[in-house]
């Protein structure tokens, strides 16, 4: 006989798994707390499930979330309505109170199966930080596109990390080019969030990133892939650069939650690429990285993922970048001088570097200069304000090449 006391406990239940639903990212420990809710994001609480003051929220007190470069780390997560599936991707940004203009540069996408592989329960996947990252304080971000919620949705959680060198030793003569950003680490894809852009993805499908980079896995038993609708799918300000949803991907038969960094033969880069900045120009030009390059004897050749090489041997690079002396360009702001040279206060071209000197740089980031840098001691920046920060190496000349795409 159904009882009432059946009902009850049917209540219950349905209440207790919809506290329970939906995920939240458990490892790495993620801002919020216990006010943290596993509910989709909205417009309004995007990045990061945003919540009150930022300050307040990006607190990294008693969060320690130590990850070295190369190792193995571990995302886990919390929760039981896994929505069949779907695809995420890890990113990484150094600005430490991302904001909804905020540049994330991806170091691994999941198409398919994620965060459940079979599409009925959590699953536990490894990731690597690459040796493209730089040691330093960073924000990591876990984002989730669901496959069977009934509608479009976008999951995000962030945590802070602090990245830390790996075991490997570089060599005492690398040496520094400055090169554009390139596809290594591209722009998050963010989607199904009218207020942020038109992108949207489509239900009971696993989806294709535009750009998911060249690190990507399929780890999904029962994968639906289908393109993401609409274009420049990337944070407001930011630029997308890719086309297609399977650009660098393995197949769903290949494909493993390992979190190997490099998907496919020849994607093991010798030489590494480290963030010089903490985000991309907004509507201007790419941001740029050092790359280090080995040399061995009189010669070297160093393989590198990143745009066309700038040779060392070059006086100056022909650009769009101002000539030194220049005055700078309209909308920078007004803003002071600061040590050693820098300015200080509010910027309005977001993106734009400062080269003071040749020497030293800042950027203009989140609307406000960031601190002086040190630029490399073989590399020189052009002087005074421009969005491509073009150097000129002064090591002897030598031939870097490139992997091809």
């Amino acid at each position: 006989m159904f009882t009432k006391s059946h009902t009850v406990a049917a209540v219950l239940a349905a209440f207790a798994a919809v506290g329970n639903g939906h995920m939240i990212m458990q490892n790495p420990k993620p801002f919020g707390g216990s006010d943290l809710d596993n509910s989709p994001l909205t417009s309004s609480n995007y990045p990061c499930k945003l919540k009150g003051d930022p300050a307040t929220f990006y607190k990294a007190d008693g969060l320690d979330n130590s990850m070295a470069i190369g190792e193995s780390q571990s995302l886990s997560f919390k929760g039981s309505a896994v929505h069949g599936g779907g695809s995420c991707q890890l990113a990484v940004t150094k600005d430490l109170q991302p904001s909804a203009s905020t540049s994330w540069q991806v170091i691994l996408s999941i198409e398919g199966g994620c965060p459940s592989k079979s599409g009925s329960g959590p699953d536990t996947y490894d990731f690597k930080i690459p040796d493209g990252i730089s040691p330093g304080k960073y924000v990591f971000a876990w984002t989730w596109q669901s496959k069977l919620a009934g509608q479009p949705e976008y999951y995000m959680n962030c945590a802070p990390i602090t990245v830390t060198g790996g075991k490997s030793k570089r060599s005492d003569n690398e040496t520094m080019e400055l090169l554009p950003r390139d596809a290594q680490f591209p722009e998050l894809f963010v989607g199904n969030l009218a207020e942020i852009n038109s992108c949207k993805t489509e239900p009971s499908t696993d989806p294709e990133y535009p750009d998911p980079g060249p690190n990507v896995i399929r780890p999904g038993s029962n994968n639906k892939f289908a393109k993401v609708q609409g274009d420049n799918c990337v944070p407001k300000g930011a630029k997308s650069g890719g086309s297609s949803g399977s650009a660098g991907s393995t197949d769903g038969s290949s494909g493993s939650s390992n979190g190997n960094m490099n998907s496919g033969p020849d994607a093991a880069p010798s030489s590494s690429a480290s963030p010089a900045t903490s985000s991309a120009a907004a509507g201007g030009g790419s941001p740029t990285t050092f790359i280090t390059a080995s040399r061995s004897g009189g010669s070297s050749s160093a393989t590198s993922s990143a745009a066309a090489v700038q040779s060392s041997s070059a006086a100056a690079v022909v650009s769009s970048a101002a000539p030194a002396g220049s005055s700078s360009p309209a909308g920078s702001g007004s803003s002071g001088s600061g040590s050693a040279g820098g300015l200080t206060g509010p910027c309005t071209s977001e993106g734009i570097f400062n080269c003071i000197g040749g020497t030293a740089y800042q950027q203009c980031a989140s609307g406000s200069w960031s601190t002086v840098m040190q630029m490399p001691a073989t590399v020189k920046c052009q002087v005074g304000q421009t969005m491509t920060l073009w150097g000129r190496d002064e090591t002897p000349s030598r031939n870097i090449g490139r992997r091809g795409h």
